[in-house]
């Protein structure tokens, strides 16, 4: 399963998401995009994860652990 490409956003778009990419995750929190995919993978940060691949983050999934991991 191919991942359709998404041009990148602003932060500013980005904050009016509901879901997020893992990267669109890192750009909004500043964060290297591995260390979400390793949450995501390892269960700490709730994904939607199909085959493999992190398919999204929702806001208050991505919330509640950043919360967590402050």
């Amino acid at each position: 399963m191919e991942v359709a490409h998404r041009p990148e956003r602003s932060p500013a778009e980005l904050l009016m998401q509901d879901c997020y990419t893992p990267e669109e995750l890192a750009t909004l929190v500043e964060m290297d995009v591995n260390l979400i995919r390793q949450a995501a993978f390892c269960g700490r940060l709730e994904a939607m994860i199909v085959d493999h691949h992190i398919l999204g983050i929702s806001r208050a999934n991505a919330l509640h652990w950043l919360e967590k991991s402050s």
